[in-house]
């Protein structure tokens, strides 16, 4: 435990700023945690996670706009996802940009697909930043505002871990006697 606390401790801000640019929802609420234990800092969590954010996915849509199209004609699979998004980003226009980062699982593609289409740079920065700032400051508060249930739930399960364990093993034993 002394271990985690010192990586924490020095390199928290580091692992946040990496997690961030290819997911990270998270390893921000449990930075938001870490702030409640008085371990980091919650005005540092929330501009170094839209950074990292806003850095991922415009990378994923650069090589979209630039790479994207040599990439997907290898992956006829991942091509059929693309034309999808593509047909939603018509329908739902900015909405798709704002939320792309609340649908887990399509967080990368969606920012590839959006730089194979039509989307301009400029519109696709400032919807992915406003999807950004809502995100780092909703999963970083509410990493923060569960603190204390967090804190009871890790303190319960620390009470009876031990039956756990013991029942577990019984189970274990039984199960391999039948």
């Amino acid at each position: 435990m002394d271990t985690l606390l010192w990586l924490i401790q020095n390199y928290g801000y580091a692992i946040i700023f990496i997690w961030t640019l290819l997911e990270g929802e998270t390893i921000v609420a449990l930075a938001g945690f870490t702030a409640y234990q008085g371990y980091l800092r919650l005005e540092y969590i929330i501009p170094i996670a839209i950074a990292g954010a806003m850095l991922g996915d415009h990378a994923f849509f650069y090589f979209g706009r630039y790479k994207g199209r040599q990439f997907l004609a290898k992956r006829p699979r991942v091509n059929e996802k693309v034309e999808r998004i593509h047909s939603l980003a018509e329908r739902y226009h900015g909405w798709i940009i704002f939320g792309s980062r609340f649908m887990y699982g399509f967080r990368t593609i969606i920012p590839i697909a959006l730089g194979v289409g039509r989307v301009s740079g400029l519109k696709f920065f400032f919807l992915n930043f406003l999807g950004a700032l809502v995100w780092g400051i909703l999963f970083a508060f509410g990493g923060y505002a569960f603190g204390s249930t967090i804190e009871y739930f890790i303190g319960n399960v620390k009470k009876i871990e031990g039956f756990f364990v013991f029942g577990m093993i019984a189970i274990a034993i039984i199960a391999k006697g039948m």
